[in-house]
């Protein structure tokens, strides 16, 4: 083969990708531009919790690939920027059809056809909505279509504690701010539990789902799976297992009856792992074995338990740190009625405010006690 035919097949192989490239571009241009006409032609219903600095158009122009922030399984959330400088997340809510399949229209990633649960739909939003609390994340509105629905939220610069623990986007965190996020979370599923007119579950409490503000101030978020409680006495079933592998409470395994200590035993996890540092599920815990698991295993002796602290935590405050991971294993006590409310929960949190040594012990009835402990390994009479 002559050099000039290799010249020219070179030529025409670069030209070839060089259009392939302009037409994948043209065609992810046109998509775009289809998904916000879209969106557009769509009949819109706002509904407001807040008093609004912004319109729907202002929502709408944004929903674009360049705002994504976050995917998932129900949805994708944007990040908007209004012309005040107003940060918003807004959850654009995907759904299944009767099969299960994804629907979809166009470009646009839609929620299919609202059914007859659609009031329900619009309870459950409304009653979460009514939450003002410094430590449950803002609703700001809905927007709602025949079709789809968005979310409108407060944006939180700051990720969630997971990513601070357990990502690239890591920090140090010191025992003081741990503990700081630990009782805010913990007042944030207080009132979800006993400050609402009906008791609101989460059911997916996990360090994913705790935002953190400029100030590592932290908020509950992620309603999607949220049950209100009936006025039954907090009997509901919810026929379906909700949450996340590693905070799942054990009942989960033999009922479907549960009730708000599903998020006390999840919140339990998640403390442990503020003082630990380690995700739920490791490769060191072993086979089919989770956080809760392998603490228990190291509550041998003062130095084992001692261990369980994160290493990045000085010395000084590992004590600080135990306490807290006292109240930690009796959240995630195997049978649900011997863990304590979420109330008692931060009762025990503020008396283990770093430096102060107090012994943390909790009747049968749920009801905190303390006295004050000369020791620290007083505490682990486990």
């Amino acid at each position: 083969m002559s050099k000039h035919v290799r010249t020219l097949i070179v030529c025409l192989a670069v030209g070839a990708i060089m259009l392939a490239s302009l037409g994948c571009i043209l065609y992810l241009r046109r998509k775009e531009k289809d998904h916000n006409r879209s969106l557009k032609e769509e009949s819109w219903d706002v509904k407001s919790f807040h008093v609004l600095t912004f319109t729907e158009d202002d929502i709408l122009d944004s929903i674009k690939q360049e705002n994504l922030i976050g995917k998932g399984g129900a949805g994708n959330v944007y990040k908007v920027m209004l012309s005040n400088g107003v940060e918003l997340a807004v959850k654009h809510i995907w759904n299944t059809d009767s099969h299960g399949r994804w629907k979809s229209r166009s470009s646009t990633p839609i929620l299919g056809r609202r059914s007859g649960k659609e009031r329900e739909f619009d309870a459950e939003v409304q009653t979460l909505s009514s939450i003002r609390h410094v430590n449950v994340v803002k609703l700001y509105c809905s927007i709602t279509s025949e079709d789809s629905s968005l979310l409108v939220y407060e944006y939180l610069p700051n990720g969630s504690l997971w990513d601070r623990l357990h990502t690239s986007r890591k920090m140090e965190l010191d025992w003081d701010t741990r503990y700081e996020i630990a009782v805010g979370a913990a007042k944030g599923l207080e009132y979800l539990h006993h400050g609402c007119e009906r008791p609101v579950i989460h059911r997916d409490v996990k360090s994913s789902n705790i935002l953190l503000d400029e100030f590592l101030k932290p908020r509950i978020a992620d309603f999607g799976l949220a049950k209100i409680v009936q006025a039954n006495g907090g009997k509901d079933s919810t026929h379906v297992i909700a949450g996340t592998h590693g905070y799942i409470a054990p009942e989960y395994g033999y009922t479907y009856k549960v009730n708000e200590k599903s998020d006390v035993y999840s919140f339990g996890v998640v403390l442990m792992e503020l003082v630990s540092g380690k995700r739920p599920i490791e490769p060191e815990f072993g086979d089919n074995k989770d956080i809760v698991s392998w603490v228990s295993s190291k509550l041998k002796n003062k130095e084992s338990v001692l261990s369980i602290v994160d290493p990045r935590i000085p010395v000084a405050f590992k004590e600080d740190a135990v306490k807290v991971l006292k109240i930690a294993i009796l959240c995630t006590t195997q049978l649900p009625a011997l863990r304590p409310t979420m109330r008692s929960v931060v009762q025990m949190l503020e008396e283990a405010e770093p430096c102060k040594l107090v012994s943390i012990v909790i009747n049968k009835d749920g009801e905190v006690k303390k006295k004050e402990a000369m020791d620290p390994a007083d505490k682990f009479n486990l």
